[in-house]
């Protein structure tokens, strides 16, 4: 499969190649014929020789050599160029987009061309946006498209740097490098393009017909990003890779723009995030870089003989959280909300500067105060506010109150079902309190799922989460206000399907099932469970996506059905009818005597077949006949049977089909889909706002609002982004020799077979 969408890339690339071959084809025939035989000598003396028309003849004969992949030639060709100014690196030739051979070479991956022209000042016409991509014809632009993704073009116009060629790393650089180093950061560039792709995938149809080749392309993007990971040597090289970001201005927790890692993992990018080093990278984090506190209490028992090694990590585990789920659920409760009202008279800064940014503060004040001979230090340790500091900067311990919370409002909603009575009754005064707690935490929810709408973190489960408690809370408030205008006593079977008290009943219930049905989200935690969760969800999805055929086949049944049928059913004008009729419904086609019986009979063969015996029509006149075969009769059989045949047995078949078929594809990628779910779980616990849960989100925004207050005007800690650029480069580097070490030894083995292969058959000449 993979083979079979680069060929068709290849063909596609072939378009724009054939067009760049106009010009040579124009040349003399002494220079083709020249150029086609690679003399390198006679085509610089054709060049000389022809000194009026040789910057047209240069020209030519470097788009030729590109195409014919002759990068030895196309090299004398180029020195001879700069040495008479005819390149652009000189100031001669300029690069037009439309015979660009530096185009051609990334459209080919022709990679050693591609170096000597860029070597030598050929460009590429920057994207400045996505409608620089668009193109009334898709195949142009996915060629434009396809040269703009070169990884190895990208990768030389940031290690071909003129400010990263210094050997000399110590040199500081200016603002305007930075800037332009930004700017050409090929893990940038990367996602900048990943995002043109998705853009470009979808046209005015709904769906580009290059979409398979423009997923190839995101592939070795993506592949790209994750050698680079690859070549990291330590934890720290990983962590400046994705740590990086490229409109940080300060070094507090509030970034409105995204890092790398927060790039790969918000946009989708399953293959960067399920990467060793990523995973790695995120569990550290999540561990506070290292500062978590792994001491377990009764440490005597993991030190009982006999035990395997994975028991002993069980135990250890198991050990850990029963000493830290009661510690951080009592600190959270009873000390953490006092510490941060608190804060405010001092900075207001506890939730949103974590310990080590905080340490560096210090040790820049105390170098500041030494240098202007300052004794006085105002910005001493404060042993109760660090160390809650240190904890509340742990996200694994931000897990705990989030579950403790959620466990706890799951168990006010069961107990409010639960206690709900037959009748509608005054409450008492426990029931009273107990449903007050219960609304006021679900309003508090979904005015948080209110607020996430707007941030662009969105996810499925977010909107999942905000319908859920839309539900819950119109529920809750139309069965508050029907109650006050119904008797007290009146049981609830009593009153109508469309009572209020009944519609609201209906919300609450459907919000409480959705409520639990959200559990599910918390599994994908687990390795066990987390890929059987996604194959089910995935099951669901793929169901959806086939309910507009089934309304089709629904309504076009329905119809025929409605219309072939009419006359057997009661006519409300005609009292007499079905005394004198001849034909009449057969007594187990009783349901079709209605239109509703005839939807609902229709609708439930979807999942359960029945027999002829449903729409059997009878001839009264003949008691002998149990139902009647003429031709009307007929067809209403004939019509339910191929109804039968493709709703439930074909349909259904097909659903299971697209179900094994989806649950197939995520099984094979089952680790990858898992890791990257569960990655998007944990990262929000990365978040300040995480540290006060709903309901108690409040006391984040406002000790938000008081930090805005007080926040310094100081010059803040910001990144080292001098030492990002030289990783990265030397990252690249080191992955490009990786890979031509790699190429060189297929190449051998290649030959080592040829070679094997001829001696055979000279040994072996029958």
């Amino acid at each position: 499969m993979k083979r079979q969408m680069e060929l068709k890339t290849m063909k596609n690339a072939r378009t724009l190649t054939m067009s760049m071959r106009q010009p040579a084809e124009k040349m003399e025939q002494t220079l083709k014929k020249l150029i086609e035989e690679r003399d390198n000598d006679a085509i610089i003396g054709f060049l000389e020789s022809h000194s009026s028309n040789k910057n047209e003849g240069y020209r030519s004969s470097v788009l030729q050599l590109t195409v014919l992949n002759d990068p030895e030639t196309l090299h004398s060709i180029l020195t001879w160029g700069k040495e008479k100014s005819l390149t652009p690196a000189t100031g001669g030739d300029v690069c037009q987009e439309e015979n660009n051979p530096i185009l051609v070479a990334c459209q080919q991956d022709y990679r050693r061309c591609m170096g000597y022209l860029y070597q030598h000042g050929y460009r590429m016409k920057e994207v400045k946006d996505k409608v620089d991509y668009e193109e009334d014809d898709q195949v142009k632009q996915f060629l434009r498209f396809q040269s703009a993704s070169n990884i190895h073009y990208l990768s030389l116009e940031f290690t071909e740097h003129q400010v990263l060629q210094n050997e000399d790393k110590a040199t500081e650089l200016g603002p305007d490098e930075i800037k332009h180093l930004e700017k050409i950061d090929p893990i940038r560039k990367v996602f900048e393009i990943m995002e043109h792709a998705d853009h470009n995938m979808e046209d005015f149809q709904g769906s580009s017909e290059l979409k398979d080749n423009y997923n190839f392309i995101k592939k070795k993007l993506e592949a790209f990003i994750g050698g680079i990971l690859t070549q990291c040597r330590g934890m720290h090289e990983v962590k400046t890779i994705l740590d990086h970001n490229p409109d940080d201005d300060d070094d507090d927790e509030l970034d409105d723009a995204y890092t790398n890692w927060q790039e790969a993992l918000f946009t989708g990018h399953k293959d960067i995030v399920s990467h060793p080093n990523f995973q790695q990278y995120l569990w550290r984090k999540m561990a506070g870089d290292g500062s978590i506190n792994t001491e377990i209490p009764f440490k005597f028992l993991k030190d009982i003989p006999n035990l395997g090694s994975t028991t002993k990590s069980r135990m250890k585990r198991v050990l850990w959280n029963i000493k830290n789920f009661p510690l951080t659920i009592l600190t959270f409760l009873f000390c953490y909300p006092f510490v941060v009202l608190t804060d405010f008279l001092r900075k207001g800064d506890i939730l949103f500067v974590n310990p080590k940014t905080l340490e560096a503060r210090r040790l820049k004040e105390i170098k500041n105060d030494m240098e202007n001979q300052q004794t006085e230090n105002e910005s001493s340790p404060q042993g109760c506010f660090d160390y809650f500091r240190k904890r509340m900067h742990i996200p694994l311990f931000r897990m705990i109150p989030y579950l403790f919370t959620k466990v706890t409002y799951l168990i006010l909603l069961f107990v409010s079902i639960w206690h709900k009575g037959h009748s509608m009754l005054e409450p008492n005064f426990q029931e009273q309190i107990l449903l007050s707690i219960t609304f006021i935490i679900s309003i508090s929810y979904l005015v948080d799922d209110t607020v996430q709408l707007f941030r662009p973190k969105y996810s499925f489960w977010n909107c999942f989460s905000l319908l859920t408690h839309l539900l819950l809370v119109c529920g809750a408030v139309l069965m508050y206000v029907s109650y006050q205008f119904s008797p007290i006593g009146t049981n609830l079977a009593d009153l109508s399907g469309n009572s209020a008290v009944n519609v609201s009943l209906a919300l609450f219930s459907f919000g409480a099932g959705m409520e639990f049905f959200s559990v599910l989200q918390w599994l994908t935690l687990l390795e066990t469970t987390g890929p059987m969760v996604l194959c089910v969800l995935h099951a669901i999805k793929d169901a959806l996506r086939m309910v507009s055929i089934y309304i089709v086949l629904f309504v076009a049944h329905s119809i025929a059905f409605i219309s072939l049928y009419k006359p057997f059913q009661p006519d409300p004008t005609n009292t007499t009818q079905q005394l004198n009729t001849t034909y009449v419904l057969a007594k187990d086609a009783n349901a079709l005597k209605s239109q509703r019986g005839l939807i609902s009979t229709l609708f439930w063969r979807i999942i359960a077949s029945a027999g002829p015996e449903m729409v059997n029509i009878k001839n009264t006149m003949d008691p002998t006949d149990d139902f009647s075969l003429e031709f009307s009769h007929l067809m209403g059989l004939v019509l339910w049977g191929v109804y039968q045949i493709i709703v439930y047995v074909l349909m259904l078949n097909l659903l299971i089909a697209v179900m094994n078929t989806s649950y197939s594809e995520l099984w094979q990628n089952a680790q990858r889909e898992s890791k990257y779910h569960k990655s998007k779980f944990l990262a929000k616990f990365l978040e300040p706002l995480e540290i006060f849960p709903v309901p108690f989100r409040w006391i984040y925004y406002l000790a938000r609002a008081v930090y805005a207050c007080k926040k310094e005007k100081k010059d803040p800690i910001k990144q080292d982004k001098k030492k990002y650029f030289w990783l990265l480069r030397e990252l690249i580097l080191n992955k490009q020799e990786a890979e031509y070490e790699k190429s060189d030894d297929d190449k051998m083995t290649d030959l080592k077979m040829d070679i094997f292969n001829e001696l055979r058959k000279i040994n072996n000449p029958k």
